[in-house]
């Protein structure tokens, strides 16, 4: 163990830890020992890098030691036959795309915004997704094996039988299975998972659009049953509004520091030839496939929205003469085969400039990670039943909350299925000033009510906001309380992590 100070993107808060990196699960099973011994307690990650939620900051702040996975191993082996990888916490998404590179596995990594550096089985524990066709990375999940709280261990049932590999192809195994009180959860110590693959297409096919909002719902509508039609043949579909582009487009949040008028916004929208929404999807699959959906596609949204596109992946190698065919100029170019990069499966900095909207750091000044960068950021982030009525009720509601703080919503809609709509919205702030940080803490608050009046709710939080959900659920007397006592009579796998 080694002294270290560490903070987090939520606040200005910071203190000294204990650090330990185990590299083994003997050396996890030693840590174990010594806090059941000495009454103490420790709060595991993967990597800590899950900016905005907290990143290796203990839920409980008195906790004195950190477990940090990151040494442990990455890749333990990979059945290219069926793209079943199993790994460590080791892994993050930039390894992994350099082990397949190398290997020349055609396999796409499960990437998210969060950047390459970000940890692959941090994210599936956090039931993290993204936008490639496996887009919600626990469903990925095979199997896993974890360490818990008295040091046993715990594994999958098929592996309990001797059967490792069928354990690896067949998710659910026969009897009971606990699998799934490992996410999002302080029962044990994951230390090996695996998960399924998707292999890299020849060729994808782009497509965007720009819609007002007047013509959202009818959108939303069509592109629902698309989704529904084509099931994992089509990415998760984004839907931007003109602030989320814009924070892209320019840095006019550098001038408002705070919630821009709208007369503001309707001026920079016609300036950056933006709507109020911007659509962005990928089609996966065959060429028929592709060709038979892009058909779909064309017919569904006929008459609804402006500058449709449809790019082939193939076609973005590009000369200058196809970018009058786009209607796109050199960045926009830059963009698209960025985006096409992220969609086949390449980890990317470039979704990280987001939340650097409030920040005047030159991007060859960025560490491309904000904790050292020192940006404040908190994410909410509500899943939405696909309901019209509902998500036209949340519009109304979020951008009346956050003109009354004084924060810029740049809101994005993601399509996971024809069932759920996932929303993410930064809140950007100064961490360095005590009355920006308390007015980011009071509106995520508001929006905690505002979720539970509309019915809806974050899928994942903050650690200093999960105590919301606990006080709500009567956490002792539940299912997951009376677990947790048995497993963990002594508290020792952090504490109030999404519970008492």
């Amino acid at each position: 163990m080694h002294k270290q100070t560490i903070t987090r993107c939520l606040d200005q808060l910071a203190a000294s830890k204990n650090i330990v990196y185990p590299e083994t699960t003997e050396e996890i099973k030693d840590i174990i020992v010594y806090c059941n011994t000495n009454a103490c307690s420790f709060y595991p990650v993967s990597s800590g890098n899950n900016w905005g939620y907290g990143s290796s900051f203990p839920s409980d702040e008195n906790t004195p030691i950190v477990m940090n996975l990151s040494k442990m191993p990455g890749v333990i082996s990979f059945d290219a036959e069926e793209g079943l990888l199993t790994f460590g916490p080791g892994l993050t998404q930039e390894k992994l795309y350099n082990y397949l590179k190398a290997n020349s596995y055609e396999f796409m990594v499960p990437v998210t915004g969060a950047g390459p550096e970000a940890n692959i089985m941090g994210n599936a524990l956090e039931r993290g997704f993204g936008i490639t066709p496996i887009h919600d990375h626990v469903a990925s999940v095979r199997s896993l094996k974890a360490i818990l709280p008295d040091g046993s261990t715990y594994q999958s049932p098929f592996s309990e039988l001797g059967l490792s590999q069928l354990d690896k192809h067949h998710k659910w195994g026969v009897g009971p299975n606990f699998d799934y009180i490992f996410f999002q959860s302080n029962f044990g110590v994951v230390y090996e998972m695996t998960i399924k693959l998707e292999r890299t297409p020849d060729k994808i096919v782009l497509f965007t659009m720009a819609i007002s909002n007047e013509a959202l719902d009818e959108c939303l509508l069509k592109l629902k049953e698309i989704k529904e039609s084509y099931k994992g043949f089509i990415s998760g579909i984004n839907l931007m509004n003109t602030r989320r582009m814009l924070a892209m487009k320019s840095h006019y949040l550098l001038e408002e520091q705070g919630y821009c008028a709208e007369d503001k916004i309707q001026k920079l929208k016609t300036a950056h030839k933006l709507e109020d929404w911007t659509v962005m999807g990928a089609i996966y699959g065959s060429k028929g496939i592709r060709a038979t959906i892009k058909k779909e596609l064309k017919k569904a949204l006929r008459g609804i929205g402006t500058k449709k596109r449809y790019i082939a992946s193939n076609n973005v190698i590009i000369n200058k003469s196809w970018l009058g065919k786009l209607f796109v100029d050199a960045e926009d170019l830059k963009k698209i085969k960025e985006g096409f990069s992220i969609l086949k499966g390449k980890p990317s900095r470039y979704p990280l400039n987001l939340i650097y909207s409030l920040s005047d750091i030159a991007d060859g000044d960025k560490k491309y990670n904000p904790l050292k960068d020192h940006i404040g950021i908190l994410w909410y982030a509500p899943v939405l039943p696909f309901k019209i009525a509902i998500i036209n009720e949340y519009m109304v509601g979020i951008y009346k909350i956050f003109k009354a703080f004084n924060i810029e919503p740049m809101v994005t809609l993601t399509i996971q299925n024809e069932n759920i709509i996932a929303s993410t919205i930064p809140i950007l702030f100064n961490k360095t000033e005590k009355e920006a940080v308390a007015n980011a803490h009071d509106l995520y608050r508001r929006l905690l009510a505002f979720s539970l009046e509309l019915g809806i709710y974050p899928y994942r939080l903050p650690t200093i906001f999960q105590k919301d959900y606990v006080d709500r659920v009567n956490w002792k007397d539940s299912l997951a309380g009376k677990l947790k006592n048995k497993l963990d009579p002594n508290n020792i796998v952090a504490p109030n992590r999404y519970s008492e």
